[in-house]
């Protein structure tokens, strides 16, 4: 989409890019996050399952409860990954650190357990789903800000990877502002996924389209404060078994939940 100034007409581009996105929509999980986190307090994090931008989260003893099972953790880049037991709320996951070591934390959650959908009726045959989300935050100690911020994650079999990183060692701020370019990798299993699609769900409830380019690579620009939530499905044609139920094909959907924040330096 090309560069358009802010106001009415970048409102009607935002408008065309939804009912361009709109019969590609269907539910998928993310995590929210703060930004930032203090060291003594920790981190509470909860997993969605539903549509961002349709402001629509499942519920306990709904669709919610095709979820269970699924698995979140939590890696710093000097102690390693560690499993965070998630409880089941009436329409999240939730679990939570007591305390945190200094540094970027990359948190991520998966469900390979879903079961297996006839989707038949929507053209999309026998399906295995398969959900992937991202984020991330720091422990922020007052005055300093980790060397280990350049360390990249360890992706998931479908990732969205940040390639800029909200991080300004002069200022401490530690999320992304509006107007900052925002750069991510689409990847499935280790290899960047060229010409696909990514769609940024905004937080005032529009999408827009990205395609990658040769390199996996794709870029946005936010306008606004707040959580984006980037989506990307990708189709296996490999068909299997799952708990006795045979499918024709692994439906691959994974998340990136991006914090825009205003110009000012954030603390916890």
């Amino acid at each position: 989409m090309k560069t358009i100034t802010k106001g009415g007409m970048w409102m009607l581009g935002l408008s065309m890019s939804l009912a361009a996105a709109g019969p590609a929509r269907a539910h998928f999980a993310w995590i929210e996050a703060e930004a930032t986190a203090a060291p003594a307090s920790g981190q509470t994090m909860h997993v969605y399952f539903g549509e961002y931008s349709e402001f629509l989260r499942e519920e306990r003893g709904g669709r919610l409860d095709t979820m269970d099972g699924i698995r979140l953790r939590v890696t710093h880049p000097k102690q390693g990954p560690s499993e965070v037991a998630l409880s089941k709320d009436i329409n999240r996951f939730s679990g939570n650190m007591s305390a945190c070591a200094p540094g970027r934390h990359e948190v991520v959650a998966e469900q390979r357990d879903a079961p297996v959908q006839d989707l038949r009726s929507h053209d999309l045959g026998v399906v295995k789903p398969m959900y992937y989300a991202r984020t991330s935050f720091i422990c922020l100690e007052e005055g300093r800000v980790s060397e280990q911020e350049r360390q990249a994650p360890v992706p998931l079999d479908l990732d969205i990877i940040p390639l800029s990183r909200g991080v300004n060692l002069a200022t401490g701020q530690v999320a992304h502002a509006p107007g900052g370019e925002i750069v991510v990798r689409a990847m499935f299993k280790g290899q960047a996924l060229p010409s696909v699609q990514v769609i940024v769900h905004a937080p005032i409830g529009w999408d827009k389209e990205l395609h990658t380019g040769s390199d996996g690579v794709t870029t946005f620009t936010p306008m606004w404060p707040g959580r984006y939530v980037l989506e990307l499905l990708h189709v296996e044609k490999s068909g299997g078994e799952f708990q006795g139920k045979p499918y024709e094909v692994v439906r691959h959907r994974s998340t990136l939940a991006v914090q825009v924040r205003t110009d000012r330096a954030e603390r916890p």
